[in-house]
């Protein structure tokens, strides 16, 4: 038995595709490209896939990451190809290969946040030293995380009609949904302006990190 990790993208309409239903969407492809993959036992047997840090509803993911078990060899060309043949638009498979590194070792994410917002308050925001967002844990408890020191080493690029902000934060055991990023700018244009105004950011996930900084593999 062979351990195969397919990094793909979810990316357009696909992105609004739950993770449950990412996960039977992959698990029909797997079945209609005929990729020899490992069934798990019991009554209600399904294919062995296992995702890397399950993407929000609503973002785009440019380099997902999928673990299935092979029971015979198959060259990682043959099941790009083949599970590219059998997805819907908007869920591309890049690569295949065997595992690097554990599902463990992921600690961190790099997210591309396209603010539309053509104001000043997006450069002051991430300069700010106290910037609060209330989380909610498992539990429906609310503690709240401090966002000031991934804001401040994140890269902004202003545009014509909105802004850029590229920046990385917690995906491990420790998690910071960059929507909290969102609602936190909201409150932050709130007290500024002393008006509240939906703030519309388009968010993709662009690659997953270990401890050390480095891409997941």
């Amino acid at each position: 038995m062979k351990e195969i990790r397919i990094r793909f993208s979810k990316t357009g309409r696909a992105k609004f595709i739950s993770h449950l239903d990412l996960m039977r969407t992959m698990t029909r492809a797997v079945r209609r490209a005929a990729i020899p993959v490992w069934y798990t036992e019991g009554f209600n047997r399904h294919p062995y896939l296992k995702f890397a840090s399950p993407l929000s509803l609503g973002f785009e993911g440019l380099d997902e990451s999928m673990d299935v078990r092979l029971i015979k060899d198959m060259p990682a060309a043959d099941i790009v190809d083949r599970l590219n043949r059998v997805l819907p638009d908007g869920l591309r498979v890049h690569r295949a290969g065997e595992p690097v590194m554990k599902l463990s070792d992921i600690a961190f994410a790099r997210y591309r946040m396209n603010f539309k917002d053509n104001n000043n308050n997006l450069s002051k925001f991430v300069t700010e030293q106290n910037i609060i967002a209330k989380k909610r844990t498992k539990k429906g408890l609310v503690r709240d995380i401090e966002l000031s020191p991934f804001l401040n080493k994140a890269d902004l690029i202003k545009n014509r009609n909105d802004n850029e902000l590229c920046l990385i934060l917690p995906c491990g055991s420790e998690t910071i949904n960059p929507a909290l990023v969102v609602t936190a700018y909201e409150e932050y244009i709130e007290q500024c302006q002393g008006q509240h105004i939906k703030v519309l950011c388009d968010i993709a996930r662009l690659a997953l990190l270990n401890g050390d900084g480095h891409l997941f593999v």
